[in-house]
């Protein structure tokens, strides 16, 4: 008989790619976790996983909606088990899952999860990174609850809620003669050397900013990481755009680099809240929500 725990089974298994890691992180054998994936394929005639020797598990698409509802209805058991069991202080338990736009998570994430944590102990938090394609498919194949990322990556199956607006900016190394200047137009960037966040999404969103006033950037080079970015514009290299205020003026190696204000009006871009359509938020994650909310306007626009 089908029972709460054998769908945990099930989703701790599609969340770590691993039977051996499920059996591990939940303190039962791995023979169970086999039995209860194959008892729910043969329940409802489906295939929920593909295995790789070298890749682990991977979800099949009946596979991925079904990990989609088993974790929604763990969560409306959650919320039913704290209905009647709260307390005075009304604490919330369980393990919520984050996937995060890897360029600004080390800006946003680490002080909200210490916060969040210290408010709710018994709560544990889960965290993937990636690009933004890659934050929604965590969503779609179940292996996240919740996504923070920028609203660049249009996706039929996700919902977004706003966090706060965005205004891109110029960083530059402190050497650089722009960095004595209050404020830049666009316009006078068209022949320096961009450093390009390659990221999809956000690559399109600076091209079409451009293109807005019939420009086109001039790419030095591109790079996936944040870090790598910065400490190329901090030797001199040419100047980059970012969307969030890092307080850390210095790259790496010790360099300085400024932030120079953008004349032109952008296109509109978000920090938000990604979901799965249609997906009931369990307590859990509308408090997560509800921090973001609370903490991150300000960190992320470098008004804190």
């Amino acid at each position: 008989m089908h029972n709460l725990r054998h769908l945990k089974y099930i989703t701790e298994a599609a969340r770590l790619g691993s039977i051996t890691e499920a059996s591990r992180r939940l303190r039962v054998s791995q023979p169970a976790i086999s039995a209860a994936i194959r008892s729910f394929e043969d329940e409802f005639n489906i295939r929920l996983f593909v295995r790789n020797p070298s890749q682990g598990l991977a979800l099949t698409p009946p596979g991925r909606n079904f990990v989609t509802r088993a974790r929604e209805l763990l969560g409306n058991a959650q919320d039913f088990e704290n209905l009647f069991n709260e307390t005075d202080d009304d604490q919330l338990t369980g393990r919520l899952e984050i996937s995060c736009y890897a360029a600004p998570a080390p800006l946003l994430l680490p002080d909200l999860i210490k916060n969040f944590c210290n408010e709710y102990p018994d709560v544990e938090i889960g965290l993937q990174e990636g690009n933004m394609e890659q934050v929604a498919n965590y969503l779609k194949e179940g292996a996240a609850d919740l996504g923070l990322t920028y609203d660049l990556h249009p996706d039929s199956d996700i919902d977004h809620e706003l966090i706060t607006n965005l205004s891109p900016f110029v960083v530059v190394s402190s050497k650089n003669p722009l960095a004595k200047r209050n404020k830049i137009s666009i316009k006078e960037l068209k022949n320096e050397p961009l450093i390009l966040m390659d990221s999809p999404g956000y690559s399109e969103y600076l091209f079409n900013y451009f293109s807005m006033y019939d420009l086109r950037p001039l790419i030095q080079h591109r790079s996936t990481t944040n870090e790598m970015v910065r400490g190329m514009v901090a030797m001199g290299n040419g100047y980059s755009i970012s969307l969030v205020k890092i307080k850390n003026v210095y790259s790496y190696d010790g360099s300085s680099l400024v932030n120079v204000e953008l004349e032109e009006t952008p296109p509109s871009v978000n920090l938000v809240i990604a979901s799965l359509k249609g997906f009931r938020r369990s307590k859990l994650a509308d408090a997560f929500v509800q921090t973001c909310k609370t903490k991150l306007k300000k960190v992320a626009t470098g008004t804190s």
